[in-house]
């Protein structure tokens, strides 16, 4: 789902780093409560800690996305679909890492 947001925005004209921005923004919110209810179907309630947790990891986790976009597309020239697609893979397994263990570690 990210990355059709992220896709559409740069379709759209939009800079890769302001599209992933707004990916990020979308995706802290609903990535919080489907990973919530769905993938670790966490029964307390979603709340301001978590929210804050959420908040940070995928601040730090935007951090290596955007680095590893700016050195594939504007350093290697590839182009911004295919270097995002790439980084998904580092990006996945960063944000199930820090949901499982840090933003739902109660």
């Amino acid at each position: 789902m990210a990355y059709l947001v992220y896709a559409l925005l740069v379709y759209l004209g939009l800079h890769y780093t302001l599209a992933l921005l707004i990916d990020y923004i979308v995706g802290i919110f609903l990535g919080l409560f489907l990973h919530h209810k769905i993938t670790f179907k966490i029964e307390n309630k979603i709340n301001k800690r978590m929210t804050a947790k959420a908040i940070i990891s995928n601040i730090l986790i935007f951090i290596i996305n955007l680095i590893a976009l700016y050195i594939m597309v504007d350093l290697y020239g590839f182009n911004e679909y295919f270097s995002q697609i790439v980084t998904l893979i580092i990006i996945v397994m960063s944000s199930f890492i820090a949901y499982r263990f840090f933003i739902f570690n109660t």
